[in-house]
């Protein structure tokens, strides 16, 4: 396997256990244990998705004929950033509700 399908399967198994720990925390009512799984896993997520998006970017600096393959993958990686926010909004719109 090279980088950049080991960067898509990451980026994919990202945002696969990113939704379940999300739906889990909608499906099981502001429990403290999905948020607390959730952390640790957006803190590995963020590492791990970071050093393949850092790497696919040196390489498509370095073999100029693959730059483009190098450069969907970098978008693919960055794909699950808005993805997070979202979840996260709405985790905390739930946990901290607007008064009004």
């Amino acid at each position: 396997m090279n980088l950049i399908q080991v960067s898509k399967s990451v980026a994919l198994i990202s945002f696969i256990i990113g939704t379940i720990l999300f739906s889990l925390f909608l499906y099981l009512g502001e429990s403290q244990i999905p948020i607390m799984i959730g952390v640790k896993f957006v803190i590995a997520a963020i590492a791990i998705n970071a050093i393949l998006f850092l790497a696919n970017l040196l390489l498509s600096a370095i073999y100029v004929e693959n730059r483009m393959d190098y450069i969907k993958t970098c978008g693919i990686i960055l794909l699950n950033i808005p993805i997070a926010i979202f979840y996260l909004y709405v985790i905390l719109s739930i946990e901290f509700p607007p008064k009004g």
